[in-house]
C-alpha cells in the first residue's frame, strides 16, 4: 500500500485483492443474514427472490410484465433453496436456463438503507439499486420500470415499504443519474449518496462494486488506480461495477442533504437529527473524511493484522454514533450529545428496560446494551425513555425545544454555507427561504402563537382532569395549566410548575386542546376571581373549537410556503367567560329592550360587547390568538383589518362568530355579524371607491373608520358635532362615506352619505324654523355644515352656488398652474342641489332634487370678493373688494372688516341686517400654507370663506349696534 498522491502496485497481487474480496463478502454475508433474521418469513422470501426475479421472466412470479422485460443477472445462478423459495411462491415454477436473456441486462442488485444494521426496524423501508446494462432502449427500460412497480406493490402486500431504482453506472459516474435513493433529492447529492450506498448496500447478485479493491489512501487517485487494476488485469472489468471514488463531498451537497433532513425533520426529527448532525461534521474540516472511507480503512486494517472482521464496529449507524460522539466532545456539547444518544437508542427500536422474549438475545440487544453501559445510562432512565409513547407534556414539550433547536441550527449551518458558495449552490435561495418559513410555522415562537409541541414523540399527551388558575403578576393577569384537578392543586404541599402559561384563558385552551392535552374525556376546573365558565358553556365552547380546528391538523401543502402566511380562517368568540348585565343575572334578572343594538342596548346604550378573542389560523397552519378586554370590538376590528388589508389577498378568509353569554349571546352574535357584513361590503367588495370611510356608533360614541396608506385607522368622536368636524376636514382622494345600518338613524347626515356616491359638489339644505342647515360636500367627499339665518331660499342658494363655480373655476386654473391634475370644470361646477325634507330626528326624512337660477341680477346683494396671500409673520392676509371697491389690510390693519362692515351698511338703501355672504375668493398664493400635501380644494375655500363672513357679520352687527 502507498500513500496519497501515488499508485505503486508492488504491494498489491491476486491473492491480497482475493483476501480484499473475501472481507468484504464476509461482511456482506452477514450483514444479508441479520437483514434476513429481522423479516418475517413471507419478508424473507422477498429479499431471497429478487435475483431470481430480476434474472428470469416467468408468468408465474411476483413482478411478470412480459418474456420482453429485460433480464438476466450476470454471474447469478439460483441455487437449489432460491428454487425452493420460488416454489414456494408459483408451485408451477421451474427453472430452465432458455428463460434466462443470454444477454444479462442486468449487472448487479443492491438493497441500502437500514437493513442488516442496529438501526433496522419493523416499519424501515428498502431502496433497491436495479443497475442494468448500458444501451437498453427506452421501451425495454419502461418495461422494466413497470416490473418494479408491480413488484413495489408485491412488497407492500406482505408489508415492506420498497423503493425501486434503475441506475446505469457510467452515467452515474458522470453525474447524470437520476433520483436513486429514497432519502436523497436527486443528483444534488451524488457524493453523499454515494457515500451512503457505500457503507449500508448490501450486495444482492451480480458484479461487485470496484471501489471495494481501491485502499482509502489512494481515494483522490481512484480513476489512475482502478484503470491499472483493470488494464493490469489484476481484476475483470466485467466482473466488477464502477460507481466511482468519494475523494471528498463538495460543500454544496450539504446543502442540498440538509433540506431534504430538514423537511423530514419537522413532522419526524429523531432521525433527522443524526443525519443533519452527521452533515455538519462533515462540514468541520476535522471530521470531513466520509464514513465510508473509515468502513474501508478498518476492513483493510483488519486484513493487514490478521484479524476477523467485527461486524458489530462496522454497522453503519454504529460508524454514524461514532462519528458524532467524537465531533460532539471536541466541541464540547455534552447536552447535543445526549440527545444524539437518545435519537440513536429510538432509531434501534430496542427496549431495554423490558425483559427480552428469546432466551438469547438478539445481536443489536447485545450491541445497544454495550453501548449503553458504555454512556453510563441509568436503569430510570432507560425505563423513562422506553416509555416515551406515554411521555406527557412536561417532558415531551423540554425534548420538543431541544430537538427544534438542533433543526434551527441546522437551518442556520445551510444559510451560511450557500452565502459561503454562492457559485457552487445546489439550492435556491428561494429553496431556502421555502424551508425557512416551514421551520418558522413548526417551531418559531410569537405573542399568541399556539405552538406545538409533540412532533411524534409521544403517542397520547392527553390529561385525565386540568386545572386552569388566574393569577395578577406584576398587574398583569396570567392564566396557568396545572395537571390534575382543582382539588389536586388545592391539597398539593408545594407549589408545581405549571404545563404551560398564558395572558388569557382562549390561548391556553386552545394550546392543551391542540396539543392533544385537553380532550372530551378531560374534567376542566377554573379557578378564577373574575371569570365565570358553567359547565354547559364549557362544553359549547369545546364544540365551537372542535368544529373550527379539528384535529388531527391536516398536512399543509408545500406550495403554500411559497407565498407570505394568508389568513385563512377566523373565529371571533365573544364575552368568554365574562356576563353582560353581570349583576342583572345574578339577580335572575334580564334587561329586556326593543332597542336591539347590542352595540348600544336598552335605552341606556349600553355594549353587551365586553372581550373578544379572535383566533386566526393561516395558510402555514400556524394558529395565533388575542385577546381583548378594553374596547373589545374596535381592538378586535382593528386586529382584523390590520391583518387583512383591503387589495392584499384573493379570498378573505373564512369567519365564525361565537358569542357565550348566557342571556343576548344570539343578539351579540348576529350584531357583530352584521357590522362586519358592512365592512366586508365597503372595503373589500371592490363596488365602492378604495377610499371610502365607514362610520358605526357603539354606546354613545360615533365611530369613523378610514384606511390611511393601506393601515386601518379608527377615531371616536363622544358627540355628532366632532363627528362633523371630523368630516369637514381635506381628503387626499374621493372619500365617501358608508353608514353602518344601526348608525345615524336619526341624522340627517345618513341620507346624505347615501346620495354621495360619485365624485361631485353636493348642496343639501334644510329649512327650519327660519334657519337654514347647509352641507356641502366636495369633489373629495369632504363634508362642510354650516347653520346660517334664512330670508329667501334664492338669497341663501344663488351666491352660495356663484362661490362654489368661481372656487372651482380657480381651482382648476391653480391645477393647470400646478401641473398636477387634468380637471373637467364643466362637470365640477355642475352642482346637485337637494333640499332635506321631514323630520330626521323622526327617522322620517328624505331627499328632494333642486334647482337655482343662475340669474343673481334679481337678488340684491353687494358682490364681496377676497384676496387672500401669506402673512409676513403667519397665517393670511386678507384684501376685500366690495362692488369694485378695494379694502386691504395693509391700509386698515386690524380695522379692515370694520370698515368694509361700514360701507356695506352705507350701501343698504333701508337699512337691512340681512348677513353678508363672500361671492368669490383667491387662494392662488396659498397652497403652501394652507394646503401643501393636498392642494387647494372646494373645503379650504368654504372654511376660509366661513372664517371671512364670521368676522364681516360680527362688524355688521357692531355697526349696526
Amino acid at each position: 500500500m502507498t500513500n496519497d498522491n501515488q499508485i505503486d502496485f508492488e504491494g498489491i497481487d491476486r491473492k491480497q485483492l482475493s483476501k480484499i474480496k473475501q472481507h468484504f463478502i464476509q461482511l456482506n454475508q452477514t450483514r444479508y443474514q441479520r437483514t434476513l433474521g429481522a423479516l418475517s418469513e413471507r419478508q424473507q422470501q422477498f429479499l431471497i427472490l429478487l435475483p431470481l426475479l430480476f434474472h428470469v421472466n416467468h408468468p408465474m412470479l411476483p413482478g411478470y410484465i412480459s418474456h420482453l422485460t429485460p433480464s438476466g443477472v450476470q454471474a447469478y445462478t439460483p441455487s437449489k433453496d432460491d428454487i425452493r423459495v420460488a416454489k414456494s411462491v408459483a408451485r408451477s415454477f421451474n427453472y430452465q436456463r432458455d428463460l434466462v436473456d443470454k444477454k444479462d441486462a442486468i449487472e448487479a442488485l443492491f438493497v441500502m438503507g437500514s437493513l442488516g444494521t442496529i438501526a433496522h426496524a419493523d416499519n424501515s423501508d428498502i431502496d433497491v439499486w436495479v443497475c442494468h446494462a448500458k444501451d437498453i432502449p427506452k421501451a425495454a427500460l419502461a418495461e422494466l420500470q413497470e416490473k418494479c412497480e408491480a413488484l413495489t406493490r408485491w412488497a407492500e402486500s406482505i408489508h415492506i415499504e420498497t423503493h425501486f431504482f434503475l441506475m446505469e453506472s457510467e452515467k452515474f459516474r458522470q453525474g447524470q443519474q437520476a433520483l436513486l435513493s429514497s432519502e436523497s433529492s436527486g443528483t444534488a447529492q451524488h457524493f453523499l449518496l454515494l457515500d451512503e450506498f457505500y457503507r449500508t448496500a448490501v450486495w444482492l447478485a451480480g458484479r461487485l462494486p470496484l471501489w471495494w479493491f481501491v485502499p482509502a489512501a489512494q481515494e483522490k487517485n481512484y480513476t489512475g488506480y482502478t484503470k491499472n487494476l483493470l488494464e493490469k488485469r489484476f481484476l475483470r472489468a466485467n466482473e466488477y461495477i464502477d460507481f466511482g471514488g468519494i475523494p471528498e463531498i463538495p460543500p454544496n451537497e450539504f446543502i442540498g442533504a440538509g433540506i431534504w433532513q430538514l423537511y423530514k425533520g419537522i413532522d419526524s426529527p429523531y432521525k433527522s437529527v443524526l443525519k443533519l448532525l452527521l452533515l455538519e461534521a462533515y462540514a468541520n474540516d476535522q471530521f470531513n473524511e466520509p464514513l465510508s472511507l473509515r468502513l474501508k480503512r478498518k476492513i483493510y486494517a483488519d486484513l493487514d493484522n490478521n484479524q476477523s472482521l467485527n461486524a458489530d464496529e462496522l454497522d453503519a449507524y454504529v460508524l454514524v454514533y461514532q462519528r458524532l460522539e467524537e465531533y460532539l466532545l471536541a466541541q464540547n456539547q455534552p447536552t447535543r450529545l445526549e440527545l444524539v444518544r437518545r435519537c440513536f437508542y429510538f432509531k434501534s427500536g430496542k427496549h431495554l428496560s423490558r425483559t427480552s422474549r428469546n432466551v438469547a438475545k438478539a445481536w443489536q440487544r447485545l450491541l445497544l446494551e454495550k453501548m449503553v453501559k458504555n454512556w453510563e445510562w441509568a436503569q430510570h432512565q432507560l425505563t423513562m425513555l422506553d416509555n416515551r409513547a406515554y411521555w406527557k407534556s412536561p417532558h415531551v414539550l423540554a425534548e420538543r425545544n431541544l430537538l427544534a433547536n438542533e433543526l434551527s441550527q441546522g437551518y442556520r449551518l445551510l444559510v451560511d454555507m450557500n452565502k459561503n458558495n454562492p457559485g457552487e449552490a445546489a439550492i435556491s435561495s428561494n429553496e431556502l427561504l421555502i424551508l425557512g418559513r416551514k421551520l418558522h410555522a413548526a417551531f418559531e415562537r410569537k405573542a399568541g402563537k399556539i405552538d406545538w409541541i409533540n412532533p411524534n414523540i409521544s403517542q397520547d399527551l392527553s390529561e385525565p382532569a386540568l386545572c386552569f388558575v388566574q393569577t395578577q403578576e406584576a398587574n398583569t393577569s396570567v392564566w396557568q395549566a396545572y395537571r390534575g384537578s382543582q382539588q389536586d392543586f388545592t391539597l398539593r404541599s408545594q407549589a408545581s410548575e405549571p404545563i404551560k402559561r398564558s395572558r388569557n384563558f382562549m390561548e391556553l385552551l386552545l394550546w392543551c386542546y391542540g396539543n392533544g392535552i385537553f380532550s372530551a374525556g378531560t374534567k376542566l376546573d377554573i379557578a378564577a376571581k373574575d371569570f365565570s365558565l358553567q359547565s354547559f358553556q364549557r362544553q359549547q365552547l369545546l364544540q365551537v373549537i372542535q368544529q373550527w380546528l379539528p384535529l388531527p391538523l391536516k398536512k399543509v401543502e408545500h406550495e403554500s410556503f411559497m407565498q407570505n402566511a394568508q389568513p385563512t380562517h377566523i373565529l371571533l368568540a365573544f364575552n368568554v367567560g365574562v356576563e353582560p348585565q353581570a349583576d342583572l343575572h345574578k339577580k335572575g334578572m334580564q334587561m329586556l329592550s326593543s332597542q336591539r343594538d347590542a352595540f348600544g342596548y336598552s335605552g341606556m346604550k349600553e355594549n353587551l360587547v365586553i372581550s373578544v378573542d379572535i383566533v386566526q389560523r393561516n395558510s402555514w397552519g400556524e394558529i395565533v390568538c388575542r385577546h381583548f378586554d378594553s374596547d373589545a370590538l374596535v381592538n378586535c376590528l382593528l386586529h382584523y383589518l390590520r391583518a387583512i388589508p383591503p387589495g392584499k389577498h384573493s379570498a378573505l378568509p373564512s369567519l365564525t362568530v361565537r358569542c357565550f353569554s348566557l342571556g343576548q349571546g344570539a343578539t351579540i352574535e348576529q350584531r357583530v355579524l352584521d357590522l362586519w357584513r358592512a365592512i366586508i361590503t365597503c372595503f373589500y367588495s371592490g363596488s365602492r371607491a378604495r377610499n371610502t370611510r365607514f362610520i358605526f356608533e357603539m354606546a354613545d360614541e360615533y365611530f369613523l373608520l378610514q384606511f390611511v396608506q393601506h393601515h386601518a385607522q379608527i377615531l371616536r368622536f363622544a358627540t355628532y358635532e366632532k363627528l362633523l368636524e371630523k368630516l369637514a376636514l381635506p381628503q387626499m382622494e374621493f372619500s365617501p362615506l358608508m353608514v353602518d345600518a344601526y348608525a345615524l338613524r336619526d341624522k340627517p347626515l345618513r341620507l346624505f352619505c347615501e346620495m354621495v356616491k360619485t365624485p361631485a359638489i353636493y348642496l343639501f339644505y334644510q329649512i327650519e324654523n327660519q334657519q337654514a342647515q347647509i352641507t356641502i360636500v366636495d369633489q373629495k367627499g369632504a363634508f362642510f355644515s354650516k347653520t346660517l339665518a334664512l330670508f329667501n331660499v334664492q338669497a341663501l342658494l344663488r351666491p352660495l352656488c356663484r362661490f362654489i363655480r368661481t372656487a372651482v373655476e380657480r381651482q382648476a386654473l391653480d391645477y393647470e398652474h400646478h401641473q398636477d391634475h387634468l380637471m373637467d370644470v364643466e362637470d365640477l361646477q355642475a352642482i346637485k342641489i337637494f333640499e332635506l325634507v321631514g323630520d330626521p330626528k323622526q327617522k322620517n326624512s328624505w331627499l328632494e332634487p333642486r334647482n337655482v337660477a343662475q340669474d343673481l341680477t334679481q337678488v340684491q346683494f353687494i358682490n364681496v370678493c377676497a384676496v387672500a396671500e401669506p402673512h409676513e409673520t403667519e397665517g393670511l392676509s386678507f384684501t376685500l373688494y366690495c362692488d369694485g371697491k378695494e379694502f386691504s389690510a395693509l391700509q386698515f390693519g386690524d380695522e379692515l372688516f370694520t370698515e368694509v362692515a361700514k360701507y356695506i351698511v352705507a350701501g343698504r338703501k333701508h337699512g337691512e341686517t340681512y348677513p353678508c355672504y363672500i361671492t368669490d375668493l383667491d387662494l392662488s398664493l396659498c397652497r403652501d400654507i394652507i394646503a401643501p400635501q393636498t392642494g387647494v380644494q372646494l373645503i379650504h375655500y368654504l372654511h376660509i370663506k366661513n372664517d371671512i363672513e364670521l368676522k364681516l357679520n360680527e362688524a355688521l352687527l357692531q355697526t349696526y349696534g
